[in-house]
């Protein structure tokens, strides 16, 4: 990453909402991911926040974005769906979570009902995601929370702290005191439009520039 930025420059706390394109979400892929998970999207922050195996029939078993277990899901159904805008959305055993945090799926029949991921499940998962070095606690200069703002730099904080905490931690290449780069692989899921409910996993390596000193994101990128 060979990028200009001013060292000193003031971290601040920011929130986001993601700005990628429908049916594009970021995820890292645990150590240990559970066999025959389907991910669950959240459209608000635009990444993976867990994973469900179907069980049985009406019944998931429901895992955090680090693969750990955390409960079994039993899904009330309510009326079927016939808005066509509204399936195109459904997945096969995948749940999205659109920002009234519902969640869509289609069973293995033709009919088509909405199963809501119960709150509790819900706030499990986003809590999981603010363990450790917490996105909350991260800081971004002005300059790289100006790039949140475009759809193709657009990076969820949660998927950069990830980065921080677990990929590859190396000096900064331009020899900037305190500053330090973090890498890791990370990828995007993108709706296969051509099979609903099936992603299309696109891998990247993410780059951070940190200022350790108050945890500040300097600057990043991603790239294949």
């Amino acid at each position: 990453m060979t990028v200009g930025f001013i060292a000193d420059e003031p971290g601040r706390f920011y929130t986001f909402q993601s700005k990628l394109p429908s049916g594009e979400y970021f995820e890292f892929s645990p150590r240990n991911p559970p066999l025959n998970a389907k991910p669950i999207v959240d459209d608000e922050s635009g990444m993976c926040i867990g994973y469900s195996v179907a069980q049985a029939p009406g019944l998931w078993r429901i895992y955090d974005a680090d693969g750990v277990f955390v409960r079994l899901e039993e899904a009330p159904l309510e009326a079927p769906l016939i808005d066509p805008t509204d399936l195109a959305l459904i997945a096969f055993g995948a749940f999205r979570l659109f920002r009234v945090g519902k969640a869509l799926l289609e069973s293995g029949v033709k009919t088509a009902v909405t199963v809501k991921l119960s709150q509790a499940t819900i706030s499990i998962l986003r809590g999981r995601l603010k363990m450790g070095l917490s996105a909350r606690a991260i800081r971004m200069s002005e300059s790289s929370a100006k790039h949140m703002l475009t759809p193709g730099r657009y990076v969820p904080l949660q998927i950069q702290e990830k980065v921080i905490r677990y990929g590859t931690r190396t000096a900064d290449p331009r020899k900037k005191p305190g500053i330090f780069r973090y890498e890791a692989r990370i990828y995007k899921l993108v709706e296969d439009r051509q099979n609903k409910g099936s992603y299309i996993y696109k891998s990247y390596r993410l780059e951070v520039l940190v200022r350790e000193a108050d945890w500040t994101i300097m600057h990043f990128q991603y790239m294949p």
